[in-house]
């Protein structure tokens, strides 16, 4: 799997890098700035809580174009720059609405034994892969088959990206402790490391959950 990765993402780096550029520079920096605000800001209750759904949607909203990347390259096609940030746009209300919808509702479970809160997250890490499919309906239905289907693997899954994030900044955090650093350093940082891993996660991602599910764009 690691290999068909990397080769992918070799075909088609242009696309890959423009839209890192385009897409997720500009929501990785609102992210940033967005947490740096809640924490920095008197009377916010609970900012930890806000600042997660800000991560949640650094995650998620950039998803879609390489759904269609990976769907396209199936096919031996090629999938324009165009063609992503049109679908992108396209995407972008009903994966924030959901996302902020669902995160609340993992939120309120945790007050429920945290079976909702597992659900939820569950549901954030895959539901944008299905974003695509014709009715909410359709979207949720394929979402939860897959949880059920692959319940350990998801959570391992998890694990990995929250692993491999909290690795990579606590490395890049000590490297830096030697330095004087300011905001400007930390989110040039950040960027540079969500432009690398970001796509090669959706990549895979894509792969794992949509590889036989060809949908021509």
């Amino acid at each position: 799997m690691i290999k068909e990765v990397f080769s992918l993402y070799n075909r088609n780096w242009q696309p890959i890098l423009i839209w890192s550029v385009l897409l997720i520079v500009p929501i990785t920096t609102f992210s940033f700035i967005g947490i740096l605000y809640l924490f920095d800001t008197e009377g916010i209750q609970n900012p930890t809580y806000l600042a997660g759904c800000l991560l949640v949607l650094n995650y998620a909203l950039a998803i879609p174009p390489f759904i269609k990347l990976v769907q396209k390259d199936e096919l031996d096609e090629t999938m324009s720059i165009l063609k992503g940030l049109q679908f992108f746009l396209k995407q972008f209300g009903f994966i924030l609405l959901v996302s902020v919808v669902v995160y609340v509702m993992g939120l309120i479970g945790m007050y429920l034994l945290f079976i909702p809160t597992i659900l939820a997250v569950l549901f954030l890490l895959i539901f944008p892969f299905f974003s695509d499919l014709k009715s909410i309906k359709d979207v949720i239905r394929h979402t939860f088959k897959k949880i059920k289907d692959e319940n350990i693997s998801l959570i391992g899954d998890l694990f990995v990206i929250i692993g491999l994030n909290v690795a990579i900044w606590t490395g890049i955090m000590m490297f830096l402790e030697q330095y004087d650093n300011n905001v400007l350093a930390f989110l040039i940082i950040r960027n540079v490391m969500n432009v690398f891993i970001l796509p090669i996660l959706y990549i895979y991602l894509s792969l794992r959950y949509r590889k036989n599910d060809i949908v021509p764009v």
